[in-house]
Formats: C-alpha cells, structure tokens, sequence
C-alpha cells in the first residue's frame, strides 16, 4: 500500500501495535508526568476509554482508572 493510502493511527502501542478499547495492556516504563508509576511497572490492566492523547487504563486490582500515554504500554494477549 502506497504512503498516500495509508492512514495515521495515533493509537499505537510501544510496539507501534494498534490499541483497541478493552484491550489488554502492560506499562513497560516509567514517567510519572505521563501517567506511569513505577509501583505499576509490568503491572497489566484493560483500555476502557481513549481520551486526546492519552488511553484510560484499569490496571487489575485498581478501582480507579489511569490515564497514560500509549509509548508507555504494550498490547498484551489474552494467554499472556
């Protein structure tokens, strides 16, 4: 496919995969500024919103949801 076919999704993991709402992710760094604790490194949890920029992320074992930059989580499967 052509470049000019191709459309921009800013909806990338860190792994450039496209990130769906109620996918599940895992934050793979650490940036406070952007949403991601260090207490939640490897930590896994579901995509429930997407806002501008950034995804809204129930982490498991959280009741309040999270928001955090995409660069900063990789889609995960169901078996992993």
């Amino acid at each position: 496919m052509s470049s000019q076919g191709r459309r921009y999704d800013r909806w990338r993991d860190v792994d450039s995969t496209h990130v769906e709402v109620g996918a599940r992710v895992e934050q793979v760094e650490v940036h406070a500024g952007q949403g991601a604790l260090r207490f939640r490194l490897h930590r896994r949890g579901e995509v429930i919103g997407r806002g501008a920029t950034r995804l809204l992320v129930r982490f498991d074992g959280e009741k309040a949801p999270v928001s955090i930059r995409l660069h900063l989580v990789r889609v995960i499967g169901d078996g992993q």
